[in-house]
């Protein structure tokens, strides 16, 4: 089995065309095993763009070919041979033959691994995780009308992207499970059900976590062949139900502990813990600020062996983990987690993301009326004074206790 030491993990990006920015690079920072990638930028920078392009990337060499045309973007691909003071690496490259061509990726690969990965570990789909889960994942969830075997999930997995199918039909694959563990209690065969327990474990903690319950439960509707998740409360929810924001992260968990069940039941390895690298465009979609912060480290945590590389606009995801590499494609300015981890979201949205301060609109419009007061009159204090006093008392309900530090200060300046 791969160890995290081993697996080609991505090191760094080259950019030849997103549309919107060219011919640039994205290095990650040198965490080990590897780095996670968070890119960030305004809206038409190229980040979606930049995933589809590793995603087109990968999907090539997964389906067996270094010679393969996909979408007229990827061409061919080679092996450089780097010389290191340490060691000989491979670093898995595009070759720009075209001007189609997007991405040039960079994995650093040992020299063992480096002949496996062109002979035989492309064309292995459950010897690693891989995952492309774009901005707009359909939250709908199939309805289960029978137990089925789990090959459809197996041959979905050798697809280009298998995302959809899995956030649809999950249901189906943990009835599926449900009926395995019944016949492995029947049958005694403990091992198998040792690991289907551990899947509805896991399964249990991810819920337990998102919902902040301790208490939840699922409970099997067997006549119905249906799953339902049980609150503290006692009630009931159906995952038909569930809001725009559970659904999408949900989704998002159950792609991961999927492909990881079928890994371990193919490879009959129940205890390994597989690497592999998964795409998230947009893993804040429908989340409240609390769920922001909490998916990230939630993916690390279930998830060690992965490496996540995202996009995003929501500083409260770019400062909830470690070991990652901030990149932000409208200013090429490259950061790590030691940079952003433990600054407020305020100065966040300053300095990464590029608000030109930390209030809002409307609170601009009463900083900039009491500035003009300040300005226009200040040879006539009184009428100053009336008129940032009327200012004052119109926004009262709008004045929170930072508000009125802010406004004291300008005010103090000006004595």
């Amino acid at each position: 089995m791969i160890t995290p030491e081993e697996f080609p993990y991505i090191t760094g990006l080259h950019v030849n065309d997103c549309y919107t920015y060219k011919d640039f690079d994205i290095k990650l920072h040198d965490y080990k095993p590897f780095s996670h990638l968070v890119l960030t930028g305004n809206n038409g920078s190229g980040k979606s763009t930049i995933l589809k392009g590793i995603n087109e990337y990968i999907s090539a060499i997964r389906s067996g070919s270094s010679k393969l045309s996909i979408s007229n973007k990827i061409k061919k691909y080679n092996i450089d041979y780097l010389d290191s003071s340490k060691r000989k690496n491979y670093a898995l490259k595009q070759e720009q033959t075209s001007q189609d061509n997007k991405l040039r990726l960079l994995a650093t690969l040992t020299p063992e691994f480096g002949n496996e990965w062109f002979n035989g570990y492309h064309r292995e789909y459950f010897l690693a995780v891989y995952s492309y889960l774009q901005a707009k994942r359909d939250s709908k969830v199939i309805s289960v009308k029978s137990p089925t075997t789990n090959d459809k999930f197996i041959d979905f997995f050798k697809g280009k992207n298998s995302s959809n199918m899995i956030s649809q039909d999950f249901k189906q694959y943990i009835v599926n499970q449900k009926v395995n563990q019944a016949f492995s209690q029947i049958d005694k065969n403990f091992r198998e059900l040792d690991t289907v327990n551990d899947f509805f474990k896991n399964f249990e903690d991810i819920l337990r976590l998102i919902f902040d319950d301790r208490n939840i439960e699922l409970v099997f509707l067997q006549k119905k062949y249906d799953f339902q998740i049980r609150l503290s409360n006692g009630n009931l929810v159906s995952f038909d139900v569930l809001s725009e924001g559970y659904s999408s992260l949900i989704s998002i968990f159950m792609d991961l502990l999927i492909r990881i069940d079928v890994i371990r039941n193919e490879r009959e390895n129940f205890s390994y813990v597989p690497c592999g690298i998964v795409l998230i465009d947009e893993p804040e979609v429908h989340l409240h600020l609390q769920l922001q912060e909490q998916i990230l480290p939630l993916l690390v945590k279930f998830f060690p062996n992965i490496q996540f590389i995202i996009a995003t606009h929501s500083p409260a995801v770019i400062a909830s983990i470690k070991n990652a590499t901030i990149f932000d494609l409208t200013t090429k300015e490259t950061r790590t987690s030691e940079d952003v981890v433990g600054r407020g979201y305020s100065e966040l949205m300053v300095s990464h993301f590029g608000i030109n301060n930390e209030y809002s609109a409307i609170a601009d419009d009463i900083f900039k009326k009491v500035k003009d007061a300040l300005r226009n009159y200040k040879d006539q204090p009184e009428r100053r004074n009336e008129i940032i006093q009327q200012v004052i008392i119109e926004n009262e309900p709008l004045l929170s206790p930072t508000f009125r530090v802010e406004l004291e200060s300008i005010l103090l300046e000006h004595v």
